[in-house]
């Protein structure tokens, strides 16, 4: 049995062209300068931030006040992983903060979280519509943004030992795998064949670059981002699917798959000397 080249009316294309740009821009970006890739992480939190509201059983949108949590959480994991200082607080009371910006920064995760979740609370305060499904509501809002916070693993990868050649590592398996998703073949076969290109992108990438990297770990990390690249357009088409909300179609798909595959990138930043 094939795969449908649509899902719920939702063409591929045009999200995994989208992927393919932002994975670019990324690897661009980090040989260029790492505040360069936190304008990437950006551009993917605004685009996660515009997408599709949630719906219930029979398709009927639920009110869920989104933008502006995501968009908090992402300035804030963005500027705590470009500028790690911030966590310090006053002197003497945190040492050890600075000495992980060596090996990427990840430590804007979980106050980006937290201040999504207090802006999320808020915003259900200000509705004005009875306040229904507020668990749903609020847990999308939550979903999103904690997603959109995933993205910052790109800056950490960026700021690794590896630097730009990890990140162009995660961006070329991100590539690979999603072109082989493609295929018109059964789902199943598809993800193997997805999984083999993102590896075998991830190792060439190694060889052809001058990095301390070895190409078991472009196999790796190659190989993980394609996974996780697959699973970022899905859920992204599974929760957007049913609406008919113009980023259905390309931006929201693209941009979820990009931020799932940040945390592959920083740990492959941190792995790299032992891979």
């Amino acid at each position: 049995m094939t795969r449908n080249w649509h899902h719920a009316g939702v063409p591929r294309l045009g999200p995994t062209l989208l992927s393919l740009a932002l994975a670019g821009v990324m690897t661009l970006a980090a040989y260029t300068d790492p505040v360069l890739v936190g304008v990437a992480v950006l551009l993917v939190q605004v685009l996660i931030a515009v997408g599709p509201g949630p719906v219930d059983r029979a398709g009927i949108a639920i009110a869920s006040p989104r933008l502006v949590p995501v968009l908090v959480a992402g300035v804030v994991a963005t500027a705590l992983s470009l500028e790690p200082d911030l966590l310090t607080g006053a002197d003497g009371t945190s040492t050890d903060v600075i000495g992980i910006s060596d090996t990427g920064v990840f430590a804007g995760a979980i106050p980006g979280v937290a201040a999504a979740v207090f802006v999320a609370l808020v915003a259900q305060m200000l509705r004005r519509d009875g306040r229904t499904d507020l668990v749903q509501s609020v847990g999308y809002a939550v979903l999103l943004s904690a997603t959109a916070v995933l993205a910052i693993g790109w800056i950490g990868a960026a700021q690794s030992i590896g630097g730009a050649a990890c990140v162009a590592v995660a961006a070329a398996g991100v590539g690979a795998g999603l072109l082989a998703w493609m295929l018109p073949v059964d789902r199943w076969i598809c993800l193997s064949l997805a999984t083999l290109a993102g590896a075998a992108a991830g190792a060439a990438v190694v060889l052809a670059v001058d990095s301390i990297m070895t190409a078991y770990f472009g196999v790796l990390v190659g190989a993980a981002a394609a996974i996780l690249a697959v699973v970022g357009q899905v859920v992204a088409r599974t929760v957007g699917g049913h609406g008919t909300h113009p980023s259905v179609a390309w931006g929201f798909p693209g941009a979820m798959a990009i931020a799932l595959v940040g945390p592959v990138a920083y740990l492959g930043g941190q792995l790299v000397t032992a891979a």
